[in-house]
């Protein structure tokens, strides 16, 4: 007796225009994340309108927006974490006087392959 083995078992399910249960989760919070910040009457409105436009345009552009074939969302996880993996920030205190508001200094510390540590403040030098 022969059986057929259905051939799209491995793609995924897709709930509303084409989206994913992930992609769809991101809209949905957006949304609601857009509308919690535009009830905050105590926040003026100009500061209220900028983030409830770019949270649902920012969910958009991840639940649908593709690069070569790839999903934003992903490609955003495989930045953050090169960045993670490769990139340190040190927020320290100078030593020299200067006054506070700007007394501290942050190094981008780029870490190669082996290990050894490279500053972004002196690009030829030692870290």
């Amino acid at each position: 007796m022969r059986a057929s083995v259905p051939q799209d078992v491995d793609l995924e399910d897709r709930l509303v225009y084409g989206l994913t249960p992930t992609r769809f989760g991101y809209l949905v919070v957006a949304a609601l994340g857009a509308m919690s910040l535009w009830s905050l009457r105590w926040v003026p409105l100009a500061a209220r309108l900028a983030p409830c436009v770019l949270l649902p345009v920012a969910a958009a552009a991840l639940a649908w927006g593709r690069w070569r074939g790839r999903p934003l969302a992903r490609l955003t996880l495989d930045v953050a974490i090169f960045l993670r993996r490769n990139y340190r920030v040190q927020v320290g205190r100078r030593q020299t006087p200067v006054p506070v508001s700007v007394a501290a200094t942050v190094r981008f510390t780029a870490v190669n392959a082996i290990g050894r540590r490279r500053s972004s403040a002196s690009p030829g030098g030692p870290p």
